[in-house]
């Protein structure tokens, strides 16, 4: 049975909140039985109304209807014309890294994510490819390291692991000078904190599995564009490649999506909180959090986006060793790689998110093997301020059991 279809007679969406759009934004996808969640279509082939006419759907690896309701809704958020999306963040990013040619010249962050430096640094440069890592801070070093064959300037803001922010309006008036394109990767912020495309962007990426699922249970990546001719070679690469993400992932991040603006604006306040609580303690040698107003950035990630997120970043004085025992001694905040979930996690970077990095591209970067990575996830803010310092209690307990053991070896017996 049809049920007759009462929806909206004008798409409501432009005169929606931001937050309300979020929630609602999936909400009609059914016209057929008025089902409150978009449907979820596991069938890898479709039927052709004719030879000719596919009706718009043929074969999954293409194009699916769940995948459709999903790219649709993150194109609104992202205020984008155009969305397609992958199996991975890294599929994401594969498919424009695609986009470049033989002969043609990249400029990166030097501090963009381990996987991203792997990606260009050891398979991307091996066809063709230039590939310039340097500090987007510093536009004066931007400028330099252009070239007449430069197609891109690629940047985080905030960057991972050091929550560096770059001035993405600046950075767009290099790109547009040179005709080249500005790919955003907006995963840390996600489109409720920054509009990378308002603000300049050509091109955002996304790695879904993040905040915008916001659950560590499916893997996912979009990419987002107003250029008509960029979405469609994205399509084809997509396609081509078979990287477009599933439907029953699809489905799990659009039920994810509803609830990212309650998620994140409770992580981000949790993440202020411990980010000022952590700021005091002497085994901390810095705390890296854009809503610090020790953070270098603090007044760029307030014009620039709308909070300061939930990752922060913190510096121990014990260095590695210390660095060890906080992450392995924490019992609420779980030893893993990846963010934006509902659990609080705790990571070395050196030796997870960025250990595809080589040491030297790490040094550069100022990623030591002292820095500790947190994702705040939604548990009671004290419990996860608690639960660290418990952790850096130990390091001060075997520092101090070193300290007594190093005298007793160097004590003169002859005496």
């Amino acid at each position: 049975m049809v049920k007759k279809n009462n929806n909206h007679a004008v798409d409501p969406h432009s005169l929606w909140n931001e937050s309300t759009r979020i929630v609602q934004g999936s909400q009609h996808a059914d016209p057929i039985h008025g089902g409150m969640n978009a449907p979820l279509h596991l069938s890898t082939s479709f039927k052709w109304n004719t030879v000719n006419d596919d009706g718009g759907y043929d074969y999954s690896r293409t194009a699916n209807p769940t995948r459709s309701i999903l790219e649709e809704q993150l194109a609104q958020l992202e205020n984008g014309q155009y969305c397609s999306t992958h199996g991975s963040g890294m599929a994401a990013v594969t498919a424009v890294a695609h986009l470049f040619k033989q002969g043609e010249h990249v400029i990166i962050s030097k501090d963009c994510y381990g996987g991203v430096f792997r990606l260009f640094n050891d398979v991307i440069r091996h066809f063709g490819v230039e590939v310039s890592f340097v500090d987007l801070k510093n536009l004066d070093q931007v400028r330099d390291v252009l070239q007449p064959n430069t197609k891109c300037i690629w940047a985080e803001s905030p960057t991972n692991p050091l929550l560096r922010l770059v001035d993405i309006k600046a950075l767009s008036i290099i790109a547009n000078e040179s005709d080249a394109f500005l790919v955003l990767d907006n995963t840390f912020c996600s489109p409720i904190l920054q509009k990378p495309l308002d603000l300049g962007a050509h091109i955002v990426v996304h790695s879904l599995s993040k905040y915008i699922n916001g659950h560590c249970d499916v893997l996912g990546g979009a990419v987002i564009t107003n250029d008509k001719d960029v979405a469609n070679r994205i399509h084809f690469l997509t396609n081509a490649m078979g990287i477009g993400s599933p439907a029953f992932d699809s489905w799990l991040i659009l039920r994810g999506i509803k609830t990212l603006n309650i998620r994140y604006r409770h992580q981000e306040k949790t993440a202020m909180f411990v980010a000022k609580t952590l700021a005091k303690h002497p085994l901390i040698s810095r705390v890296i959090y854009p809503g610090l107003k020790s953070h270098p950035d603090h007044d760029l990630a307030k014009r620039q986006q709308n909070g300061f997120g939930s990752v922060i970043c913190i510096e121990l004085s014990g260095g590695l060793d210390a660095a060890k025992i906080l992450a392995e001694g924490t019992k609420l905040c779980t030893l893993a790689v990846s963010l934006g979930g509902v659990s609080t996690l705790i990571e070395v970077p050196a030796f997870h998110s960025h250990a595809s990095m080589t040491k030297a591209a790490r040094v550069e970067a100022g990623i030591s093997n002292g820095l500790i990575r947190l994702s705040i996830g939604l548990e009671e803010p004290e419990d996860i301020v608690n639960d660290l310092v418990q952790g850096l209690e130990l390091i001060r307990n075997i520092t101090d059991k070193q300290k007594i053991m190093c005298s007793v070896n160097n004590y003169d017996y002859s005496i």
